[in-house]
C-alpha cells in the first residue's frame, strides 16, 4: 500500500485538473459513507464527470438529525471526508467539494445554545475521526479512486464491490 505524494489543488473544487487528487477526495467520502449503514448515507453514485460529487439516495432529515446524535455525527463526519483527505494529502486549498456541508448540517440540528458554542470544536473532532478512518481505509480509498478515475462514475454496487475486494486482499495478505 503506497501513499500518494502530496499534491497541490488550485481551487477548492476537486476537478481542478488533477483527476487523481479529485478521485481520491471523492473516493474518501464514498468509502466513509459505505462504512455507515444509515439511510442518509446510502450512496446512489459517485461521479468525477460533468457534475462531480457523491450523490446519496436520501437527504438527511433535519428532525432525525436533531433527535439522534449518533446519526448527526456520522452524517457530519462523512461530509468532512473530503477536507480530511485533503489534509492527509497535504493540499493547501483543502478538499471542500460540492455537496453536504458539515457545519450547516450540525448547526441546523443543534438546539442547545451550549452545543452551538462548541460547534467548531465538534467539527475539529469529527474531522480528526474522519482522518483516522481514512488512514485505516487507505486501501479501499485507493481502489475506489482508481475505479472512479478509470470509469468516471461508479454506482453504489461498484463502490461496495471495490471496497470488498480491497478488504479481501488486505485480509489475505495479513493472514
Amino acid at each position: 500500500m503506497t501513499r500518494p505524494a502530496p499534491a497541490t489543488l488550485q481551487t477548492p473544487a476537486p476537478v481542478s485538473g488533477d483527476l487523481r487528487t479529485a478521485s481520491l477526495l471523492l473516493a474518501a467520502e464514498a468509502v466513509l459513507a459505505h462504512l455507515y449503514p444509515r439511510a442518509p448515507l446510502r450512496l446512489d453514485q459517485v461521479s468525477l464527470g460533468e457534475t462531480p460529487g457523491v450523490t446519496y439516495a436520501l437527504a438527511p432529515d433535519p428532525q432525525a438529525l436533531a433527535l439522534n446524535r449518533g446519526l448527526r455525527e456520522e452524517v457530519a463526519l462523512v461530509a468532512l471526508a473530503g477536507e480530511a483527505m485533503a489534509r492527509l494529502l497535504g493540499i493547501e486549498g483543502r478538499g471542500k467539494v460540492l455537496g453536504r456541508d458539515a457545519r450547516v448540517l450540525l448547526a441546523s440540528a443543534l438546539r442547545d445554545p451550549e452545543e452551538l458554542e462548541v460547534l467548531d470544536a465538534q467539527l475539529a473532532v469529527l474531522e480528526a475521526r474522519a482522518r483516522a478512518l481514512l488512514r485505516r481505509s487507505w486501501a479501499e480509498v485507493e481502489v475506489v479512486a482508481a475505479g472512479l478515475h478509470e470509469h468516471g462514475t461508479l454506482d453504489a454496487q461498484a463502490v461496495a464491490h471495490r471496497i470488498a475486494c480491497a478488504q479481501g486482499i488486505r485480509g489475505t495478505l495479513l493472514n
